[in-house]
């Protein structure tokens, strides 16, 4: 069991286990969940959902939704069991919403400066930025760099 889902539904719980880890546990944790969605599909590339061609932004954002909806829901799209348009559905609320197992995320924060990251995706963001007075993106960015000196 992933901590996601030991924590689900419960944002709050999420947001506490990971004030309470170490910087490399926060990075670790960003990296995967941004892998996962890297895995369903490439951004840049968009997506067609009944005829109209998603941007960039949204297409990644269809995909952060995904993941954050746990194991279950990633996996049956990776497997082709759930095509990716039929996901998009899901996130805009025109199918049913997920399988009955699975309980969306409430969008309770314990820290007030934790307001407006409020999923299970951008949580990490604001609690590394609380913790380390510094921007994840930022600090994975550089990361990246580092391990990649070609880019």
């Amino acid at each position: 069991m992933t901590i996601a889902q030991a924590t689900r539904p419960h944002l709050s719980a999420l947001e506490s286990w990971l004030g309470s880890q170490p910087r490399e546990v926060l990075e670790a944790f960003a990296l995967a969940y941004e892998s996962a969605a890297d895995s369903l599909a490439d951004f840049s590339e968009g997506m067609s959902v009944e005829g109209d061609v998603w941007s960039e932004d949204s297409t990644e954002d269809l995909c952060m939704w995904v993941v954050g909806q746990g194991s279950g829901l990633w996996s049956s799209v990776i497997a082709g069991e759930v095509q990716l348009e039929e996901a998009a559905q899901m996130y805009l609320g025109r199918t049913r919403l997920l399988p009955d197992s699975v309980v969306p995320w409430d969008e309770e924060v314990s820290d007030p400066e934790h307001r407006g990251y409020q999923s299970p995706w951008t949580i990490v963001h604001g609690v590394y930025r609380t913790r380390f007075a510094e921007e994840l993106h930022e600090r994975l960015g550089a990361s990246e760099e580092v391990a990649r000196p070609d880019r």
